[in-house]
């Protein structure tokens, strides 16, 4: 999620009294894939990268024979690169594709609590295009949520490789700043209390990060219908909203609050500038609380040649949520790319079902 853990969004509920269950007893259990192709369960040729910090990020690629263009995948907050399972399914075959844990998350190492940040984030982005792609080959990054957030910093931070290197940008449910102030969709007057109150409940839970992760059932179950509130639109299912939560469980509390202290000082609207001559593509869901869908706006305000599309009856986790609609934007990103630059005159802005 993006942003996202959804069990660490029980803290975002906590403010409003949803999550008393969850700040008592959470914990980190590993995700188990679903054998086979089900949700969680593709693989592709494990890599390792290794971060100028020592950090080891886990990483899968599946190649093609001969690839007109590389995609790397950068999840969101408390999930792991297995929140891509539609998006891996639909674009085999088609590119390389490149999906790996950001630190903290799924298979990755953590590093230093103070490197929980979306610049270092950006950082790692970096190395993970350095190890993963032949040079030459075209880049396009997909991000959701906190993934989102990491290209904005890697834009920001390394513009000389984002040049040379990247072709196009997908970001999907996430923000430029802004997010001390969100609501999280709370009614009122609950909601406005929200960006009060939640940021207490985070550093009580991260101060007590070791007490909380002893507790693997309880946190689930607590966390479960915080999940559901926070990451879907209406109509989702069962099965897509327990993927979810696993996944966010399975996430250290002191990770998952030490990257909520920084998306409250996040600013990359002046990043974006850099995304300007790029093939863009910003998505988002209309009943997205976690991060409205007014975040995207601003995006696509800030890049005027961006592609913006608003789902109607979508949550946070548009790419499980909606994949067809994702995918097939995806697709679309890609043919752009590969034509050189011939369908920027096919771009604009348009909301979608």
């Amino acid at each position: 999620m993006d942003g996202e853990r959804a069990a660490a969004v029980a803290g975002l509920a906590a403010a409003a009294g949803l999550a008393v269950g969850t700040v008592l007893g959470v914990a980190a259990r590993r995700h188990r894939a679903v054998p086979g192709t089900g949700l969680g369960g593709h693989r592709g040729r494990p890599v390792t990268v290794t971060t100028d910090d020592g950090v080891r990020l886990a990483a899968d690629v599946e190649e093609v024979a001969s690839p007109e263009v590389a995609v790397i995948f950068t999840h969101g907050w408390v999930m792991n690169r297995h929140c891509w399972h539609f998006q891996r399914e639909a674009l085999a075959g088609r590119a390389t594709l490149i999906f790996y844990d950001q630190r903290g998350h799924g298979d990755s190492s953590a590093g230093a609590l103070d490197a929980r940040t979306v610049d270092r984030l950006g950082d790692d982005l970096a190395a993970v295009i350095e190890a993963t792609v032949p040079e030459g080959l075209p880049v396009v990054l997909v991000g959701h949520s906190m993934g989102g957030m990491t290209i904005m910093a890697f834009a920001g931070r390394h513009p000389g490789t984002l040049a040379a290197r990247v072709a196009g940008v997908a970001l999907l449910s996430t923000s430029p700043g802004g997010l001390r102030d969100s609501t999280f969709g709370l009614p009122w007057p609950i909601g406005r209390l929200a960006p009060r109150v939640t940021p207490v409940v985070f550093e009580r839970m991260l101060s007590r990060g070791a007490l909380i992760d002893r507790r693997p059932v309880l946190r689930s179950r607590t966390n479960l219908p915080v999940t559901r509130y926070v990451a879907f639109g209406p109509r989702a299912s069962r099965e897509h909203v327990r993927f979810v939560n696993d996944m966010a469980v399975a996430t250290p509390t002191e990770v998952m609050a030490g990257f909520f202290r920084d998306f409250l000082v996040h600013d990359k609207l002046a990043a974006l500038t850099a995304l300007g001559p790029l093939e863009t593509l910003v998505m988002v869901g209309d009943r997205d609380r976690l991060i409205p869908a007014a975040h995207s706006r601003r995006i696509a305000g800030a890049l005027p040649g961006a592609r913006l599309l608003v789902l109607p009856g979508a949550g946070h986790m548009i790419g499980l949520e909606r994949p067809a609609a994702v995918n097939r934007e995806l697709a679309a990103l890609l043919d752009r790319v590969t034509a050189g630059g011939a369908g920027r005159s096919g771009k604009g802005r348009r909301s979608a079902g």
